[in-house]
């Protein structure tokens, strides 16, 4: 019987965890890649739950075959814009991405996360992460990367914000194909506050013990 009722616990908690989820909406308005030499590409978004993930429509997105080059750089810039509605407090995001530098190239990154409304527009930066992975010729490994990164937002949990990503992929390589810089999946996680969450599963964990002494 004693069994019985811990599992009863178990899949109480679990119930009401779920129930916790936030129900997210995501408002993408940008995500586009711009090369070095004027042509543009548009990124492919999905989205799961709290999830949100882009791709290019080839993978990995590709600098340092010659075929971007102007001017002598063979570079693209992504540019990634989107704004989070949510039903419960968003208490922090994980950036995950992943690709490669080698040789003379680069993948540069930031990111800005702004307290946003529909009224207000966009406020004060609640979060912000910025980096460069470099290839061996500038100082850097050629290993492939995946950056896995948690931002806490300031100033305590949100409803809605806005996020600002820019990556920044550069062969500075007099022959572009020695060196290239490449870019996977960009995936980005929103973090439910932990408290929601943990509230609702004591709660379902206090019915079930009343329960259990009756």
């Amino acid at each position: 019987m004693r069994t019985l009722t811990r599992l009863s616990l178990l899949a109480g908690v679990a119930v009401f965890a779920q129930m916790a989820s936030a129900s997210i909406n995501y408002n993408v308005l940008d995500a586009s890649v711009v090369f070095n030499t004027g042509e543009t590409d548009n990124l492919t978004v999905n989205t799961s739950g709290n999830t949100i993930d882009f791709t290019a429509g080839t993978l990995p997105l590709f600098v340092g075959d010659g075929a971007h080059t102007a001017n002598g750089r063979d570079a693209a810039t992504v540019t990634i814009i989107y704004t989070v509605t949510s039903d419960k407090p968003i208490s922090g995001l994980d950036l995950i991405f992943s690709g490669q530098a080698f040789g003379q190239a680069s993948v540069g990154y930031t990111e800005l996360v702004e307290k946003w409304s529909q009224n207000g527009g966009a406020g004060n930066i609640i979060a912000q992460t910025a980096g460069t992975y470099n290839g061996a010729g500038l100082g850097g490994s050629n290993s492939p990367f995946t950056n896995e990164t948690a931002l806490n937002f300031d100033g305590g949990s949100q409803f809605s914000y806005k996020v600002k990503k820019t990556f920044t992929l550069a062969n500075l390589d007099s022959n572009p194909a020695s060196s290239f810089a490449s870019l996977q999946l960009v995936e980005q996680n929103a973090v439910p506050e932990p408290a929601s969450m943990g509230a609702l599963a004591i709660g379902a964990l206090g019915l079930l013990s009343k329960r259990r002494r009756k």
